[in-house]
C-alpha cells in the first residue's frame, strides 16, 4: 500500500498514519493513487508539527499528536 504524500508549508511530506482516503467512485475508469483525496486528521496540529520539525520528511499521528518520524 502506497503512503500519501502531501505538501505542508511548501514541502512534500509522507503521512505514515492519521489519514483516510476517499475514493472517487462512479467514474467508471481504472483508478490510480492520484485519483484519491486524502483527509488528514488534525490538520492544524500537523502544520504546527511541521513548523517545529522543518527537516522532517514523514509524520505519523499517534495518540492524538502528530510526530515527526523521519
Amino acid at each position: 500500500m502506497a503512503l500519501p504524500k502531501i505538501v505542508v508549508r511548501g514541502k512534500q511530506v509522507i503521512l505514515l498514519s492519521g489519514y483516510c482516503k476517499d475514493d472517487l467512485k462512479g467514474t467508471g475508469e481504472t483508478q490510480r493513487l492520484d485519483d484519491f483525496r486524502v483527509k488528514v486528521d488534525a490538520e492544524d496540529q500537523l502544520r504546527l508539527a511541521a513548523q517545529q520539525n522543518p527537516d522532517a520528511v514523514a509524520f505519523g499521528y499517534i495518540a492524538g499528536v502528530w510526530v515527526a518520524s523521519a
